[in-house]
């Protein structure tokens, strides 16, 4: 679950939200029924059908987007401030409808049109104030300083006031309503002059807040610069719906006025919505860099075109358009220099926009493109992303664990960023998180997990030489350690009784006496077996001759015989290679003696079965458990094994008693 997440919300939340965004539906509802009304009585407004459709949409989105806020945010302003958006769009379009209904379609029939009419003149005003706030409050909640507060408090206090002046104000309404007479009205040169300075003053607090947003986002790092990052990819189409609304108000299309008016409306609302909640589930820096090129592409590519068809028409000698010669010369210059173009937009975009990552990903690639056979990725990444304590490890799925890049294995990092080639883990990165923002860390990452599985897969293979180069060594010492052992054994065992013997002899044969050089061959012939029997016992230490004589099934009840606690053999008869037959029973002996000497065990159980190709030895104890894979014992068992071509598994609880399982190829 992601820490970020917010809790559940509240009933009373919903409750509240619900109750928030239930006029904006109705108020659409009752505008498309008087709309409906209108058009059957023969009046279609002053506009085309397309509008309330566009409002529509422009109202649903910014009510939709509020309401999700307030539910998920029920503490940030910003989700009720939309929803409020929403209703004021959707009641200024039902007053509107109305008015003209009441005054134009049914004159006479239903009463308030001239009241709702001079409404209508200043639904205009929530909405900019509205807005204002919103890019005020925007991701955080507060105004950037106390200054900008009180700013946002002048655009509030501005706008009420041009709100009640418009109510006031004698000035004509504008068509198709311009005959109808204010009710409200009052002839004063003071409404007036509160009404051109209000206005202007919710226009200039509008123009404040954008530059609050601004400051904002030069001021801000981090997080708080990606949320941010969401309204800029409102600003990228601007220029275009700015023109587009100039363009239709030129040349009188209400509609094209209406949509582009529209447009930013459900931009502004989607684009605070994503800032606040899901500004970490997309790469907005990189969208808004396309977004961006795109852009600049295609205004520089149309203006290129009418250049280039305007020059070439008038190298041949016709009008621009008259030939086709031209176009087609045109079009192919156009095409020619588009994907140049492109490039170097993108480069200076992306310079311009996050100029680290930039950076970071141009060295990168340069460093990919370089002709040595092995790259030094920590390196690479070190140098990419500023930070010389980076430390890189890599997964080896064969033993489960984490190593460095020469094959020693590391400690779990908790903290690190865990790189995946799809649902597979290859690599994990250790950063400072204070100096390296995460989402840059990833995308450099991205642009070298290519790299880092290869690494990955060297970094394996150095394993695998670290395993055999510390197996070698342990069995030479093992070795040397065996032949210590055997050599104290027998210093200490037969050679002591052999020389005692030799000095009782030479003391009874230097005293000439019968009877007691008698008893000194009596006791010389119990000396001389039970020497005997001490090296039969060590030679059946190293390779019991009933193993080689009646299998590891047969050796394995001898084995059980000499051992002080219950042993219990499960095993067959049959017979295996004298290497895999060693191997295993040296394990299981072993795996006994340890037992024996640390878990205090009531029981021990062996187990000796077939697997396909492989002989797999168990001996498990009921002791004490917790036994330590990594201490001497168990890891020179695991070499043998390994020695072997095997593997060895241990599998110890503390009170649950210890297994060991050997698998050995055994052909």
């Amino acid at each position: 679950m992601n820490a970020d997440a917010p809790p559940p919300p509240r009933p009373a939340t919903v409750a509240l939200a619900l109750l928030a965004w239930l006029p904006t539906p109705l108020a659409l509802v009752a505008m498309t029924l008087i709309t409906a009304r209108s058009h059957a009585a023969g009046w279609r407004g002053s506009s085309s059908t397309g509008v309330p459709i566009v409002f529509g949409v422009a109202t649903a989105v910014a009510a939709a987007v509020g309401g999700l806020l307030a539910v998920r945010r029920p503490r940030h302003p910003v989700g009720w401030l939309l929803v409020g958006l929403g209703a004021s769009i959707a009641l200024a379009g039902a007053v509107d409808s109305y008015a003209e209904y009441a005054v134009l379609a049914r004159p006479g029939t239903w009463p308030g049109g001239d009241v709702a009419a001079a409404i209508g003149a200043a639904t205009w005003v929530p909405w900019l104030v509205i807005v204002a706030l919103v890019l005020h409050l925007t991701p955080t909640g507060r105004p950037l300083s106390r200054l900008w507060s009180r700013v946002a408090w002048a655009t509030v206090l501005a706008g009420g006031l041009t709100f009640v002046a418009i109510l006031l104000s004698d000035e004509p309404l504008e068509a198709p309503l311009q005959g109808v007479r204010n009710p409200m009205a009052v002839h004063s040169a003071a409404v007036g002059a509160t009404r051109a300075i209000a206005g202007s003053a919710v226009g200039l607090g509008l123009v404040a807040a954008a530059i609050s947003l601004v400051v904002r986002f030069r001021r801000s790092t981090g997080v708080a610069r990606r949320q941010l990052l969401w309204l800029a990819l409102v600003v990228v189409p601007l220029p275009l719906f700015v023109l587009g609304a100039f363009l239709g108000s030129a040349s009188d299309h209400p509609l094209v006025v209406i949509v582009a008016t529209g447009g930013l409306i459900v931009l502004i609302p989607v684009a605070v919505g994503l800032s606040i909640v899901k500004y970490h589930l997309y790469e907005v820096d990189r969208l808004l860099s396309r977004a961006t090129v795109y852009a600049l592409l295609t205004t520089a590519l149309v203006s290129a075109y009418a250049v280039l068809i305007v020059g070439l028409s008038r190298v041949i000698g016709a009008r621009a358009g008259d030939t086709p010669f031209a176009a087609v010369g045109a079009t192919l210059l156009t095409v020619s220099i588009a994907a140049p173009a492109r490039r170097r937009l993108q480069d200076a975009v992306d310079r311009r926009f996050n100029r680290r990552r930039f950076d970071a990903l141009r060295l990168v690639r340069v460093a990919l493109q370089e002709s040595e056979p092995v790259l030094d990725v920590e390196q690479i990444l070190r140098d990419a992303l500023h930070d010389p304590t980076l430390a890189l490890a890599y997964w080896v799925d064969e033993r489960e664990q984490w190593v460095d890049g020469g094959g020693q294995p590391v400690s779990a990092e908790p903290t690190a960023l865990v790189v995946k080639r799809g649902a597979r883990d290859v690599a994990r990165v250790r950063f400072d998180h204070d100096a390296v923002e995460r989402q840059l860390a990833e995308t450099v990452l991205t642009e070298l997990v290519t790299e880092l599985d290869n690494v990955g897969l060297r970094a394996a293979v150095a394993l695998q030489l670290v395993e055999v180069q510390q197996s070698r060594a342990r069995i030479a010492t093992a070795q040397l350690d065996e032949r210590r052992s055997l050599e104290r054994n027998l210093h200490d065992g037969a050679q002591q009784r052999l020389l005692a013997l030799a000095m009782q002899l030479r003391a009874a044969g230097v005293a000439g006496d019968d009877s007691r050089l008698h008893a000194a061959a009596a006791a010389a012939v119990e000396q001389l077996q039970a020497a005997v029997a001490e090296l039969r016992e060590l030679a059946n230490g190293l390779n019991p001759a009933v193993l080689n004589d009646g299998g590891l099934a047969a050796a394995l009840d001898d084995l059980a015989m000499r051992t002080p606690v219950p042993v219990h053999i499960d095993a067959s008869d049959d017979r295996y290679a004298p290497q895999v037959e060693a191997t295993a029973w040296f394990i299981a002996c072993e795996s006994v003696a340890n037992a024996v000497k640390h878990a205090a065990p009531a029981n021990i159980t062996v187990d000796v079965r077939r697997e396909q190709r492989h002989l797999v030895v168990s001996v498990h104890d009921d002791g004490v458990g917790g036994a330590d894979p990594r201490g001497h014992g168990l890891r020179g068992l695991a070499d043998r094994a390994e020695a072997a071509g095997g593997r060895l598994v241990v599998t110890s609880s503390p009170g649950a008693g210890t297994t060991v399982e050997a698998l050995l190829p055994c052909g």
